[in-house]
């Protein structure tokens, strides 16, 4: 886990104040819903990050982890109905993303403790960043998904920190700064909000996070950036 200052100081831009995960993936939902509905053409075109998937496999992934979490929430009888739909049929997503999220997004906001949520929040707020690529549309810089997402992403950067036996690092950018590890930083890693977090979920090289405004030498830290579900692409798949 991660330690010290606070994920988001008291400074933090207005952009980047938390809100609760149920609002933050609402708007998630939102923003993507709108970005494929503006471009019709998006269910057949290649997603750099996500390498063999369409914008309609994303979304048909994003549909199938909310269906998921609604089976652990309070419908348990959609097992009984398939998550993936062949061919994904971008409409007929859309309409299942609006009703299951509803149940969802209703049942993280009654449960207990600010991480509820918080891996399907990361999860999505990472493919509509996908997706903004894709489309050729910049990356957001005034989510309210960013602070959850970030956070989440952390935890996961810390625990592959801590199995790795790595010494402490800074993590700084617009309104945070966070200690990964125990102990006093031995480096500080400072970048753009959106840099730092692109890097964390395997949306950048191990070039372009060395990149990064690194206070020492970086390359103890790059095993890291491998965690979980995340591997840094081999090419660029964005700047």
């Amino acid at each position: 886990m991660a330690h010290g200052a606070d994920a988001f100081t008291p400074n933090a831009s207005p952009a980047w104040r938390p809100v609760p995960h149920h609002v933050a993936y609402r708007t998630i939902r939102e923003r993507v819903t709108a970005l494929l509905r503006g471009r019709p053409d998006a269910e057949y075109l290649p997603v750099p990050a996500c390498p063999g998937w369409t914008g309609g496999d994303v979304l048909n992934h994003m549909v199938a982890n909310c269906r998921f979490a609604e089976t652990n929430t309070a419908t348990p009888e959609l097992s009984d109905r398939p998550l993936c739909m062949e061919p994904p049929g971008m409409a007929r997503l859309l309409t299942e993303w609006d009703r299951s999220a509803a149940v969802v997004e209703a049942a993280v906001a009654q449960l207990p403790g600010p991480q509820a949520g918080s891996l399907l929040l990361l999860d999505a707020f990472t493919h509509e960043c996908d997706v903004r690529v894709a489309l050729d549309h910049p990356l957001p810089q005034d989510h309210p998904a960013f602070p959850g997402a970030f956070e989440a992403a952390l935890v996961g950067f810390a625990g592959a920190v801590a199995w790795r036996g790595l010494p402490t690092v800074r993590i700084e950018t617009e309104g945070l700064c966070r200690n990964v590890g125990r102990g006093e930083p031995e480096a500080v890693v400072r970048g753009g909000p959106m840099q730092l977090f692109r890097s964390l979920v395997g949306r950048r090289t191990l070039r372009q996070i060395a990149a990064l405004d690194w206070s020492g030498d970086p390359r103890p830290w790059l095993p890291a950036f491998t965690w979980g579900p995340f591997t840094p692409p081999a090419e660029s798949v964005e700047h």
